[in-house]
């Protein structure tokens, strides 16, 4: 099996490539997403501990919590199946701050940014780089290093300018 060159696995979307785990129709309809003032959203740079702070995050409630996918993840079928999950929903994502629904700011819903050391970041990102057939190939650590310290990794939903 050949590997998918970068121009199939990458669209753009306001000027900001997005790898094909993100649908255009779901990037432009996030501002329609129903959010809910007890919903946590969960925002980092990819491979900074996402998933594992929402596991402690889940133990803090008494009630039930539903962890979910990232919000960017996927169709557009993905918000109403959002939509149809009871409440306490913890909702990560890797978007931007501008590009969050605006009712997840307009319903003033706990968010949560996580910030884990660069260096740490970059070999993780690596490793997931190097098995994630959805990305670009990387051939050497030194390779995806120079990309990841000029800002031109594309990370797991879009491609971010800063490493940290």
């Amino acid at each position: 099996m050949s590997n998918p060159s970068e121009t199939e696995l990458i669209h753009m979307f306001k000027g900001i490539p997005f790898t094909t785990r993100s649908s255009l129709e779901l990037l432009k309809s996030l501002d329609t997403f129903d959010a809910r003032e007890d919903d946590v959203l969960l925002g980092s740079y990819p491979k900074s501990g996402t998933h594992w702070l929402a596991g402690v995050i889940t133990k803090l409630y008494n009630t039930p919590i539903t962890l979910t996918s990232p919000i960017e993840y996927g169709d557009v079928s993905r918000l109403e199946e959002l939509n149809k999950l009871s409440s306490k929903r913890i909702i990560p994502t890797h978007l931007d701050y501008n590009m969050l629904p605006s009712n997840f700011k307009n319903k003033n819903c706990k968010m949560i940014y996580i910030s884990r050391n660069p260096k740490d970041t970059a070999v993780s990102m690596y490793h997931y780089y190097r098995e994630n057939p959805h990305l670009p190939t990387v051939d050497t650590w030194t390779a995806f290093f120079d990309l990841f310290l000029e800002g031109d990794v594309l990370t797991n939903a879009n491609c971010v300018k800063t490493p940290c």
